[in-house]
């Protein structure tokens, strides 16, 4: 795929009013996608396809000012089949033509080499097909939908937007593993970290509600998720993050192991006589909390069978907690202090029990949390994003922020095409 050539003509459009960006975010099964008007950086229209090559396919929409969502059953073969279904939508509603799009926002989970957002050429999918391993629950499905919708979309200017850009930052002695030198300068294997759209609009929240400059501010971002990590934000960059050169290592995750004893690997390889594409399924898939309690990878269904006295719901939340406790405490030490702790993602935003389990007896810490709030029914929202859960008695502040990652990735997708960020 080519971008240079679309770049000028691209440029024009992104000068003139209301200018749209379109942010598309595939998984192995769904395709989540946001319209921006970025103007005024609102929302015109979102939605989500689901259970794509699935029986039964879902398609789930809101425009700009409806009170509710309207969801369609679909069939969706595959993620070709998904982008029709997008983009006649929009067409039915929010724009006239695909031209009035000048670019379009791919979330990509590793960029290998691009350590920031760029256009989108062959090269650029040459590297994203080599990080595959690294992310092999979604790179595919990331490869095959910015190849159909280049072929749906040639006018625009397609702009990879990765999950690792925000890490850049993380410095080299934080980064590198343990292993012959030759693997980190010539491999470039090294941390990389994810989610970090979602720490950078986080810690950016948590300055913005505190009032002081983000650069002044050392802060925890907790994103806690199916997918889940910790980020340790020195005054407005990464300097770690819990996970590394692949989306396994760190917590423990919905259906992914979190950190494992690397030499415990290959003594379950020989024992259970496993090849490596068993292992990463092994990893990827059948770990986690599914793992653990063996009833689920959602939280909240794990977290009503251990309230129903289940003995391995109540071990699967008890060690989730335990790891987000323990790398809270790391972080702590990486930053030597900590001015916010702010919770995030799925878990994060909706477990009361998991954000008081994961600061229980730190109150000498600094970090005491108001029970009455934490386990109340006020919930961040997208006009409010941000709840205070901190005990008076805090030190630290402890918040719970709505994350809003696609604006972070229209925003990357915006300065590349104009040219405010170096392509």
């Amino acid at each position: 795929m080519r971008g240079d050539d679309r770049c000028s003509g691209s440029l024009q459009h992104a000068t003139g009013v209301r200018v749209k960006i379109l942010v598309i975010n595939s998984g192995s099964s769904s395709l989540k996608y946001t319209l921006f008007e970025m103007d005024h950086e609102s929302v015109i229209f979102s939605g989500l396809i689901d259970r794509i090559g699935l029986d039964e396919g879902i398609h789930s929409f809101q425009r700009e000012g409806a009170v509710a969502e309207t969801v369609q059953h679909v069939s969706i073969a595959n993620h070709g089949e998904a982008l029709d279904e997008l983009f006649g939508t929009l067409l039915s509603g929010p724009l006239v033509s695909l031209d009035e799009l000048p670019a379009v926002a791919h979330r990509v989970g590793h960029g290998g080499k691009y350590r920031e957002p760029v256009v989108i050429t062959q090269d650029v999918l040459d590297e994203v097909r080599r990080m595959t391993p690294m992310i092999p629950l979604h790179h595919p499905a990331m490869i095959q939908e910015i190849r159909e919708c280049g072929l749906r979309m040639p006018h625009a200017v397609h702009v990879a937007v990765f999950d690792t850009s925000f890490h850049r930052t993380i410095p080299d002695e934080a980064a590198i593993y343990g292993l012959p030198y030759k693997y980190f300068a010539e491999r470039g294997y090294r941390r990389t970290g994810f989610h970090g759209h979602s720490h950078e609009y986080v810690s950016a929240k948590t300055a913005e509600f505190l009032g002081k400059p983000t650069h002044s501010l050392r802060i925890i971002s907790c994103h806690l998720g199916n997918g889940a990590s910790i980020t340790a934000v020195d005054r407005g960059r990464s300097i770690d993050n819990t996970l590394g050169m692949t989306a396994v290592e760190g917590l423990i995750m919905g259906t992914r192991s979190g950190d494992v004893d690397p030499g415990l690997i290959p003594v379950i390889m020989n024992e259970d006589s496993l090849s490596p594409d068993d292992l990463m399924d092994l990893l990827y898939k059948k770990s986690g909390l599914q793992g653990i309690s063996g009833i689920s990878r959602d939280m909240r269904e794990v977290e009503a069978a251990a309230r129903r006295g289940d003995g391995r719901a109540q071990l699967a939340v008890n060690a989730f907690c335990y790891k987000v406790k323990r790398y809270i405490g790391a972080m702590l030490m990486v930053l030597g202090g900590c001015d916010a702790v702010a919770f995030a993602g799925g878990i994060g935003l909706n477990s009361g029990i998991v954000r008081w389990k994961s600061l229980q007896g730190t109150e000498s810490l600094g970090f005491k949390i108001d029970e009455a709030r934490n386990f109340g029914s006020d919930t961040p929202t997208a006009r409010d994003p941000v709840l205070d859960i901190s005990h008076r008695d805090s030190r630290v502040r402890i918040l719970v922020v709505r994350t809003f990652e696609e604006l972070m990735m229209a925003r990357e997708c915006l300065d590349v095409v104009t040219g405010t960020r170096a392509v």
